[in-house]
């Protein structure tokens, strides 16, 4: 496969093939609203027919997970109180569709995170994601770290840190654009996607293509790894075309506190925001989260972070005891 004049050659050639922009004239169909089958429920817990299903899948869905709705009625408040110059104001929903980017600064980005095409990743390297709220009321909320435990098969490190908060804001009706399939050049064992907001179809819900996880774990340099090798990456980029071409994505709706489990190698995007399209526009909010088992033989790497100018927005890390991925290991040390 040839490098798209429109993917950028220096993570190309770092093996950072994860992230690169998929073909222009590759067609992408509209996802479908995922079902929960009858065979989830709502324990902190992992039950069998959850297991099989993350491992066919590489994913699974908690319904009500997190139920504070004062912690989410927290998350809301800091996002509208951290909006730069009152660019989209809470109470004017006109003003979040289109949200104005072209009036976002770089000292915007630096300070709050980066708002592209209404897609507003709100993390900083002034300690965005560590808040109490996102800390003790999300990603290390007790039912949180039972259902990653019962997946990792161990005691997951505390977080220190979430991704930040990740919003998708309203398109003007008729807008035709394109998400973004990509996988995640970072470290980690698990991750999860925490709704913070009412997300209904086509209102820029979390997207994933099922069974993408195994398709694509033989391409790192290890398991649980963030780095890829640059003789893998055109391997790696025809098999997520190939993924593109042949399976449907699904789109994940609910509610603050349902939580989707997933495998960090999954293909996966947010999803546009239609919502106005309706005349009832809403801003999508999601927390993204990770996970590692406590104690293994983790190191800061410098070229591939955490660090100051690298992954800062995170905190798990490679470790020493990571091995190369075969066709066999991908749940040698899984709990499911």
């Amino acid at each position: 496969m040839a490098i798209s004049p429109t993917m950028r050659k220096a993570d190309y050639n770092q093996g950072h093939a994860a992230s690169l922009p998929i073909s222009d004239d590759l067609p992408l169909p509209e996802p479908a609203p995922f079902q929960d089958p009858s065979g989830f429920d709502r324990a902190a817990a992992v039950n069998p027919a959850e297991a099989a299903h993350f491992k066919q899948h590489g994913f699974i869905v908690k319904r009500g997970l997190i139920d504070d709705a004062a912690v989410f009625a927290e998350i809301d408040d800091h996002i509208w109180r951290s909006v730069p110059c009152s660019l989209m104001r809470r109470d004017e929903p006109e003003s979040w569709v289109d949200a104005p980017d072209d009036q976002w600064t770089e000292e915007d980005s630096l300070k709050v995170g980066m708002l592209l095409e209404g897609n507003w990743k709100m993390r900083s390297k002034d300690g965005i994601g560590t808040e109490p709220f996102l800390l003790d009321g999300v990603v290390n909320h007790p039912n949180m770290r039972r259902v990653a435990e019962a997946l990792i098969g161990g005691t997951p490190a505390s977080a220190s840190r979430v991704r930040g908060i990740y919003s998708v804001f309203p398109t003007r009706p008729g807008t035709v654009d394109r998400y973004r399939p990509h996988t995640d050049y970072m470290a980690a064992h698990l991750s999860a996607m925490v709704i913070g907001s009412e997300i209904n179809p086509r209102g820029g819900g979390f997207m994933l293509w099922p069974g993408s996880h195994a398709r694509l774990h033989t391409y790192w340099r290890t398991v649980h790894g963030g780095t890829m090798a640059p003789e893998n990456a055109e391997p790696f980029l025809a098999a997520r075309e190939d993924i593109l071409r042949d399976t449907a994505p699904v789109e994940f709706t609910g509610s603050p506190g349902d939580v989707i489990f997933w495998h960090p190698r999954a293909l996966h995007s947010a999803g546009l925001n239609h919502s106005a399209d309706d005349g009832e526009p809403v801003v999508r909010v999601i927390i993204p989260c990770d996970y590692q088992i406590a104690g293994r033989d983790y190191v800061d790497d410098p070229d591939y972070g955490p660090g100051a100018d690298f992954q800062w927005w995170i905190d798990t890390r490679n470790f020493e005891g990571d091995v190369p991925p075969t066709a066999d290991n991908m749940w040698d040390d899984w709990g499911i």
